[in-house]
């Protein structure tokens, strides 16, 4: 099916739409609605506006996955991390590379030949040094014959699916203070609605939407700052009287340097005509710039009272057609362990609840009513935890260790703590102990910005996770625009927890033994209903990647570790499937049908600053599994074998 043609029958697969459960209301698209609703297209991140990255698409299955075979590939020609899954739409596949942000569109009936190209002109070198994280994108949009992008220079494109011709272009941040732009974006009704990045250099976290027709800016609203900039109207009531307001939070104006920047995915509720996204880490790192000077208040059950840095490390519903705040959620309150929160909240029904749920980066399984924000479930600890002791659901507050808070001057700590936090596990001092480094954990993450998968089959959230902790210690210094503004660094090393948490009531927080190799991290399954893991697979080497689900018990994820693209069974997380490629992965595999047939595709890709690594091969080096490249591999069943 060509473009036109899929274009002209969105109409009537709005019905089918409606059966699928998106019907929305009238400020939905109903182009897109009608899209997402026929699971042989892809197109948004996370395939659909739930944020599930699960496909329908049933032709692949247990019993059959061990015949895929490769039907075509095709090779990027840009040596770096492509974080950014393909989009396909009719017999059209759309591609978005990094460093630098090309666009290209691909014939599906002639196996990846080249329709178009776009490449803009963007600053690479200055947007790479300000970036936090190389130049990536993490997504293309699509709507009523646009594709939509953005640079990590921060400009927003729209356009001509059909063409590649740029049909507007809009400047959505300033690289001169440090602000950039990562992809991440959605669509509802007529507004493409997307955040930026730069927490690390003093940047206020926003999001902004953008006329599709136009580009021209409808709206902004910032996470942290006066009621009118954050969007809180004269009615808005918060369900945990902590989240009513933004500005009292904040000693100061450190707001205006806050961080709490929006990098991550968005889900969006049609029929709530509302989105839901989370923030990045509180800027500076260091606390002591965002209360008062060495200051710190606690309650009776160790909840933050002041200075809790609304809404940095948070997660927050808005309308989608002003962008006016709905409700919100402190995750990590004063956050000075770079707990972003950059990651997708799918949305599911819990106990007959609509709900928002999230594994989230500081270590803790959420469950919010997708109206009010309430939590819904004893938040528990998905990895090793230490710099809390849960929630309160009263109160909405996390338990704070007062013994991993960061501090600038010793003489502070010490009125708070005299336990010793530079011991490692093994009884040795960090690097340079002083009296104010701190051990924390997770580390940065407990995992980190790739797509989760939710299967509605098996009621279960499937997430990559990273075990581990870190050393660190707050400095002092001073705001540059356009410079770094962590004030923190590095302690040395740190210990690696080898188990997992006990999140029982009598035994909460302390680890459990595990029989199995947890050195790097693990794919988890989280029975949502039950609030715990269904099970998990461990891994010895690092491999945080998106993951994909499908409607036959199947999961997709790279394998870092072995250079391998691998299926396993959803239902207990047996390996059931591999595919040797010979590279890293960083995005999500997707899976779309064309001419009846179901297909699987992956970028295979390193980042540019490992290619050196990549050729220091040992035998016992996990890199002799890989080398640099950035190759599309599609695969698919034999004509035989999809016909059954």
């Amino acid at each position: 099916m060509t473009l036109e043609k899929t274009l002209r029958i969105t109409a009537s697969l709005a019905a089918v739409a409606a059966g699928a459960g998106f019907s929305g209301t009238a400020l939905a698209n109903d182009d897109v609605v009608a899209l997402v609703a026929d699971p042989g297209n892809v197109v948004m991140p996370s395939i659909t506006y739930n944020g599930w990255n699960y496909s329908t698409l049933d032709q692949i299955t247990l019993d059959n996955v061990n015949d895929l075979q490769i039907a075509w590939t095709w090779q990027v020609g840009i040596l770096d991390s492509h974080e950014a899954s393909p989009l396909v739409i009719g017999d059209v596949m759309y591609i978005a590379s990094p460093k630098p942000n090309y666009v290209y569109a691909l014939d599906l009936n002639q196996d990846g030949v080249i329709l178009w190209e776009f490449r803009p002109d963007m600053n690479v070198e200055e947007a790479t040094r300000q970036g936090c994280c190389g130049a990536q994108t993490r997504g293309l949009n699509y709507a009523e014959g646009k594709i939509f992008f953005n640079t990590l220079d921060g400009q927003f494109f729209g356009l001509d699916a059909t063409t590649g011709e740029a049909l507007w272009r809009t400047v959505g941040a300033d690289l001169s203070i440090g602000e950039t732009t990562v992809g991440n974006m959605v669509v509802v009704g007529d507004l493409l609605i997307g955040g930026n990045a730069g927490g690390e250099r003093g940047v206020r976290g926003k999001v902004q939407a953008f006329d599709i027709n136009t580009g021209q800016l409808q709206w902004v609203m910032y996470n942290m700052g006066p009621d009118n900039e954050v969007g809180i109207t004269p009615g808005y009531q918060a369900f945990y009287p902590d989240n009513q307001h933004s500005l009292q939070t904040w000693y100061g104006d450190s707001w205006r340097r806050g961080g709490g920047t929006v990098w991550g995915y968005i889900t969006a509720d049609l029929d709530r005509n509302a989105f839901y996204y989370s923030t990045g880490n509180c800027g500076p790192w260091n606390p002591d710039y965002r209360r008062e000077w060495g200051v710190v208040t606690l309650d009776e059950d160790g909840g933050l009272v002041d200075y809790r840095n609304n809404w940095c490390a948070s997660t927050l519903a808005r309308d989608a057609t002003d962008g006016h705040l709905l409700w919100a959620f402190n995750n990590t309150p004063a956050d000075g362990w770079d707990y972003d929160e950059p990651l997708i909240n799918p949305l599911v029904t819990v106990g007959g609840t609509d709900a928002v749920i999230r594994s989230a980066r500081n270590g803790y399984f959420f469950v919010w009513d997708r109206d009010t924000g309430e939590l819904l479930n004893d938040p528990f600890p998905t990895v090793y935890v230490n710099w809390s002791n849960g929630y309160n659901r009263e109160t909405g507050r996390a338990r704070m260790n007062i013994d991993t808070w960061m501090f600038t001057n010793v003489e502070d700590r010490r009125n708070y703590t005299q336990v010793d936090p530079g011991t490692l596990a093994d009884g040795t001092k960090v690097a340079d102990y002083t009296g104010t480094e701190v051990v924390v954990c997770p580390s940065i993450n407990a995992r980190n910005w790739q797509n989760d998968a939710y299967s509605p089959r098996t009621g279960m959230l499937y997430t990559a996770y990273s075990v581990g902790c870190r050393a660190q210690v707050v400095i002092e210094g001073d705001y540059t625009p356009g410079e770094g503004y962590t004030l923190v660094r590095g302690a040395g090393a740190a210990p690696v927890p080898r188990a997992y948490p006990d999140h029982n009531a009598d035994n909460y927080g302390q680890l459990i033994p595990v029989t199995e190799p947890l050195a790097a991290g693990f794919l988890g399954a989280i029975d949502v209903e039950g609030n715990d893991f269904a099970w998990r697979h461990g891994w010895t080497q690092a491999n945080q990647l998106p993951i994909m689900a499908t409607a036959t018990d199947l999961l997709f994820q790279g394998g870092n570790d072995e250079g391998v693209l691998r299926a396993l069974n959803a239902t207990n997380g047996e390996i059931v499937w591999e595919f040797r490629t010979g590279s890293r992965f960083n995005q999500s595999p997707i899976t779309y049908l064309h001419d009846g047939k179901q297909y699987l595709a992956i970028i295979a890709s390193s980042a540019a600053a490992n290619t050196a690594v990549a050729y220091d091969a040992t035998p016992d080096n996990a890199n002799r599994y890989r080398r640099s490249g950035s190759t599309l591999y599609v695969f698919a069943l034999p004509d035989a074998v999809a016909a059954n």
